[in-house]
């Protein structure tokens, strides 16, 4: 019987592009700085 040839795994596969992190801060941070600055002033 035959022993199957060894293959390495295969690499990391790199991703290109924005990742989940950087995209949640660059869509939520807008928001946020907004919020904070048009919320009512308390006298």
């Amino acid at each position: 019987m035959a022993l199957p040839t060894y293959r390495k795994p295969p690499g990391k596969v790199v991703r290109r592009g924005t990742s989940l992190v950087n995209l949640t801060l660059l869509i939520t941070a807008p928001a946020v700085f907004a919020v904070a600055v048009l919320r009512p002033r308390s006298r």
